[in-house]
């Protein structure tokens, strides 16, 4: 379970709260990984700077599922290809919550460990095509690139990490395009609290582009591995 707030790019005051409940599960004895994100949002916004709040709404907002698969891996040359499909539901009980379509969501990952020398544990450039099957009468069509690349770097005992993920965003739909640079840094717990795979994470991210919907944000999470 994990919450992020974000700074909006308004020409008033706005903010926007999301709280992501997400779910991962392995498939076909560990051959296929299931993972389901769903979430509410609370958003305010003066979009005119006129001082009034011209968005005030909070409910659930889309749910999207994820299948993913590694269909190749060579330890030996620290090496592999991931490749998903992930699903966007239209879920959202106000329409400024969500996307107002349903969406599929290709993604392809090239995953590379310990390169540079060690200096990273993992480096993956990921790209995925978000396009829409299905919209509201009164919404327009979904057809996003993105562009992301992870950096992960872990200590030496394996308990606490930091990752370094810039995304490039192309949102072909509507011609317009922003860049977001998230970086994460968290820990394990179990050592302080005795329990098996959980851990916490803090993640500011800034966005940068004309067409950016956010200026900063802040994430927190917290995570539990059986």
């Amino acid at each position: 379970i994990y919450n992020e707030y974000q700074w909006l790019n308004t020409e008033g005051d706005g903010n926007q709260n999301i709280t992501t409940l997400e779910f991962r599960a392995p498939l076909l004895e560990g051959k296929l990984q299931f993972r389901v994100k769903a979430r509410y949002l609370d958003i305010n916004a003066d979009v005119n700077d006129d001082g009034n709040d011209d968005l005030n709404d909070s409910g659930f907002g889309d749910t999207d599922i994820r299948f993913l698969t590694v269909p190749y891996l060579d330890m030996a040359k620290k090496r592999a290809i991931a490749v998903g499909l992930e699903v966007f539901f239209d879920t959202a009980s106000e329409d400024v919550l969500g996307s107002g379509a349903t969406s599929l969501g290709p993604q392809v990952f090239a995953v590379f460990f310990k390169p540079f020398d060690g200096l990273f544990d993992l480096v993956s450039p990921a790209y995925q095509h978000k396009f829409s099957i299905d919209e509201d009468d009164d919404r327009g069509k979904v057809h996003q690139g993105l562009f992301d690349f992870y950096f992960l770097k872990m200590s030496g005992d394996k308990q606490r990490w930091l990752l370094i993920n810039p995304t490039f965003v192309l949102d072909y739909e509507n011609n317009e395009e922003f860049l977001l640079v998230d970086v994460e840094t968290g820990t394990m717990l179990d050592k302080f609290f005795g329990t098996k795979g959980h851990s916490v994470y803090l993640r500011p991210g800034i966005q940068a582009g004309h067409d950016r919907p956010a200026d900063g944000s802040v994430e927190c999470g917290y995570k539990i591995i059986w």
